[in-house]
């Protein structure tokens, strides 16, 4: 029996499955360690109060300069799906490992493995997927400012031109990621510098290059986000204009470096899990600069020292590339999901750590496994953190159902309710919370409501995960009623006397 010729899509098929023999082992690393990290998150669906707010929408699109999340709007529904979008979401951050691996050129199976892993595990994915409706558009966020790196490092104009269009598009989505792909530009002039046969004129001139090519991604940003806001009759939202950085360049620049800093002493934004991770990131800088300063050496014993303090340089440049958003946002607006681009220490790590074990030296190779060793453990304190996160968001959703569940019983059984009675829920609820922070040790991770009871969005969470039809006082209303006599006299909620009807409304006074 005669076999059929393969048709064109059969052998294209073919030919990208034997290109992406070396990808395979990080992508499928970065799923597994995806699915350890962020599986209770697509199991279950978790709530915060933005997310209860925009389970079916994306939050702030155009008002907040993401025209793009706009746009992705076509491409994923505003049905906030933690496992379809979950899943996405992970596919899209593995096959940004895989260009990751390919740029640095990590070729460790033990190191692609553990990079892959610390990528897709690192707390700024755990807070992203907190707010499950924008987690498959800043995935792809993710991938176009990596791509956008991808193309600038090693292509020619016409890539770069490509990078400008995916960086400005990724801006467009989330603004934040421009740091990723600021950092990632710059580690590739580090690597530069580490090669042997890399000129100085060559190394300057693509350093001038990516500085173009930011700069062009940034304004082209600027000019397709001001014809949106001309076209629609938008502009900027109050959190944009308040949270602008008004100080001055000097200032901004000192921020993010302190900044830096911070995240190693005070674990600020939970990009550091625990106490042991910290005194492991510290130890990782120590051997990074440990790295730099012997690679640097090198290239001044072979009379290049230029090179050598150029490789300085744009080591200490890092902690700006990370932080650049200080340049613009205030610190007050900074949160663990914009800090992403942390990673770029862990890449600029493997890197040395790589390229440094060439050597014969015991040393050298030792120097390699401290690396594997801090990584593996971060990565596993960094799993453990995540489903931390995604347990005390699950049991502060059963406290609010539980705690909702019972008041919208109590409130029916109100003596003169009836069809078209108004419920009016009054204040904030102190005695019946239930607070998890002895237990559960957070740090300052963006995500977690820590008072689900009394978040701005308590009318959607009645409506939507309760499925009470019960009609709800506007605002007008309850300031009215907040004003009588009546309501200043009732016990607070969950006391007796704490519901009463009030001019047609059953009151509830939570505080």
């Amino acid at each position: 029996m005669q076999r059929n010729n393969p048709t064109a899509l059969e052998r294209a098929v073919k030919r990208a499955w034997q290109r992406t023999a070396s990808d395979r082992l990080p992508f499928f690393a970065a799923l597994a360690f995806g699915l350890a990290a962020h599986m209770f998150a697509l199991a279950n669906k978790l709530v915060n109060a933005d997310e209860i707010e925009s389970l079916f929408g994306k939050g702030a699109t155009l008002t907040s300069g993401r025209w793009g999340l706009e746009a992705a709007k076509l491409i994923f529904p505003d049905y906030s799906m933690p496992w379809l979008y979950g899943l996405v979401s992970l596919i899209l951050l593995a096959v940004s490992v895989c260009l990751i691996m390919r740029l640095y050129e990590i070729k460790s199976p033990l190191m692609r493995v553990l990079l892959a892993g610390m990528i897709v595990a690192f707390p700024s994915q755990t807070g992203t997927f907190c707010f499950m409706f924008t987690s498959a558009p800043y995935a792809l966020a993710f991938l176009f400012a990596v791509l956008a790196a991808y193309l600038g490092c090693r292509g020619g104009w016409g890539s770069c031109a490509a990078a400008v269009l995916l960086l400005a598009a990724s801006l467009g989505i989330y603004q934040a990621y421009i740091a990723l792909t600021a950092s990632l530009m710059l580690l590739y002039a580090v690597m530069l510098c580490l090669d042997e046969e890399q000129s100085l004129k060559t190394i300057a001139l693509y350093l001038l290059r990516a500085l173009a090519l930011l700069l062009a991604a940034l304004a082209l940003y600027a000019a397709v986000t001001l014809a949106v806001f001309a076209l629609t009759g938008t502009e900027f939202n109050d959190y944009v204009r308040e949270n602008a950085n008004s100080s001055g360049l000097l200032g901004r620049v000192r921020t993010a470096y302190d900044f830096f800093i911070y995240y190693f002493t005070y674990r600020e934004y939970a990009l550091i899990t625990s106490e042991f991770s910290r005194w492991a990131h510290i130890v990782l800088m120590a051997l990074i600069a440990a790295g730099t300063v012997y690679a640097a050496a090198k290239k001044l014993r072979r009379g290049e020292a230029a090179e050598g303090a150029l490789l300085f340089v744009l080591t200490a440049l890092l902690p700006l590339a990370v932080n650049c958003m200080f340049l613009a946002m205030s610190k007050d607006s900074i949160h663990t999901l914009v800090i992403y681009s942390f990673v770029a220490v862990y890449i600029l790590a493997a890197m040395l750590a790589e390229r440094l074990a060439r050597g014969a030296a015991l040393w050298q190779r030792a120097a390699r496994d401290a690396v594997y060793v801090i990584l593996a453990g971060v990565l596993l304190g960094n799993v453990y953190f995540a489903n931390e996160v995604y347990l005390e968001m699950y049991l502060e959703y059963e406290n609010a159902y539980s705690f909702y569940s019972i008041l919208l019983t109590r409130a029916e059984s109100t003596e003169g309710f009836t069809a078209g009675t108004k419920l009016a829920i009054i204040g904030r609820q102190d005695n019946a919370v239930t607070r998890f922070d002895d237990k559960i040790d957070l740090g300052y991770i963006t995500g977690p409501s820590r008072d689900l009871i009394n978040a701005y969005s308590r009318e959607n969470f009645i409506r939507r995960y309760l499925g009470s039809s019960i009609p709800l006082a506007t605002a007008e209303e309850c300031a009215a009623l907040a004003a009588t006599a009546e309501f200043a006299d009732m016990a607070e909620y969950p006391y007796y006397g704490s519901i009463k009807m009030l001019d047609g409304c059953v009151v509830v006074k939570l505080g």
